[in-house]
């Protein structure tokens, strides 16, 4: 049974009870000993402690809480009317709050509660900060629950939302990925709701935030293990096979990891070369490799979907996955991986305009 709006405020004002201290109260809020009625939001409570003063807290209560809805709060609760009453502290509560939307709050300095256990309260007078983590995944999910960013179909839409600039029409974006329109049409939908993008009335996408998108389409991707993949050991070293990958007489073959990365926003020096072929015997014995477990400064991978490779781009005479695609694979990747991709997406944002295409239509190239 779903918790009504009384139940959900009590049981959020208990939550924050039992984590505050002992000396602070957490009470309705009141005016000459008359209870106050909310200008805005759903509740008005006061936060007190003897020695240090008292706040008032503005609470939003929702039965249910996206992404988007973080936006509708700074409609309903406007920098004015905070200012007007103070700066008071605005607290969302929900009984579950996903992590992008936790994340979105606390950018827009909110505090939030939940029923699971997530908690953030930050107030100045009386200075008190809490932050406990509770659930991640939504303990009563929907029969149908939102499109999700899984699979090599769901990475290849988030790649086509980052590597072109908007205005981005449904029919430009399936036709493109070679996608189900009801597909790209479920998943927009879903990243709307994540506040990934933006859309006009008419559906056409107007704003990306590339990089968190990024982000959440690494989470489930593991580079090893999505695609297929070989460990070996160059007998010369990976930076001597990287620099035989110039020649005439190499196969074909796309970087990606960290000598890839290492050429657009280095971290340290590469050591280990990943490498996506379609023959990984014909560069098995071009490199001369040595099958390893262990100690492995080459992997070979063949993708899972060719449209990882597509908008590859050529470096001092060698093939690099494109850029989306590089820190897809540097995220989902192992040791040290991860902050290079961080440093890459870094990197993507000071240089937008150098990468960033203008046509869908040339998305493809």
């Amino acid at each position: 049974m779903e918790m009504t709006w009384p139940e959900l405020l009590k049981a959020a004002r208990d939550r924050l009870d039992s984590l505050l201290p002992g000396h602070f109260e957490l009470t309705d809020a009141t005016i000459d000993g008359q209870a106050a009625a909310p200008r805005s939001g759903d509740a008005l409570w006061q936060l007190k402690e003897q020695r240090s003063g008292d706040t008032l807290i503005v609470v939003e209560a929702k039965t249910s809480f996206a992404p988007r809805d973080v936006a509708k709060t700074e409609q309903r609760i406007p920098h004015m009317v905070r200012r007007a009453m103070g700066n008071p502290v605005v607290l969302v509560v929900a009984p579950w709050l996903s992590p992008r939307s936790r994340a979105l709050l606390e950018e827009r300095g909110y505090s939030y509660v939940d029923l699971t256990g997530n908690v953030h309260l930050r107030a100045d007078r009386p200075a008190v900060f809490v932050k406990v983590q509770g659930a991640d995944r939504d303990p009563r999910p929907s029969q149908r629950g939102p499109v999700r960013l899984h699979g090599p179909k769901a990475r290849r839409l988030a790649r086509l939302l980052t590597d072109v600039a908007p205005p981005l029409r449904l029919t430009d974006l399936a036709l493109a990925g070679g996608l189900n329109r009801g597909y790209v049409s479920s998943l927009l939908k879903s990243l709307d709701e994540q506040a990934l993008i933006d859309r006009d009335r008419k559906g056409a996408v107007v704003e990306v935030d590339w990089p968190a998108l990024l982000l959440a389409a690494s989470e489930p991707y593991d580079l090893l293990k999505s695609n297929s993949s070989a460990l070996f050991v160059a007998p010369a070293g990976a930076g001597e096979l990287f620099t035989r990958l110039g020649e005439d007489d190499a196969p074909p073959a796309v970087v990606t990891g960290s000598f890839a990365a290492s050429a657009v926003a280095p971290v340290a020096a590469a050591a280990q070369l990943v490498l996506y072929t379609s023959d990984p015997a014909a560069m098995r014995n071009f490199g001369r490799l040595l099958p390893s477990d262990r100690g492995a400064d080459v992997v070979l991978l063949r993708p899972e979907d060719e449209a990882q490779l597509a908008r590859s781009r050529q470096v001092s005479g060698r093939t690099h996955v494109g850029l989306s695609q590089l820190a897809l694979d540097c995220l989902g990747g192992n040791g040290r991986l991860p902050e290079e991709g961080h440093a890459l997406i870094d990197w993507m944002r000071k240089h937008e305009s150098q990468w960033r295409l203008r046509d869908v239509a040339n998305s493809n190239a």
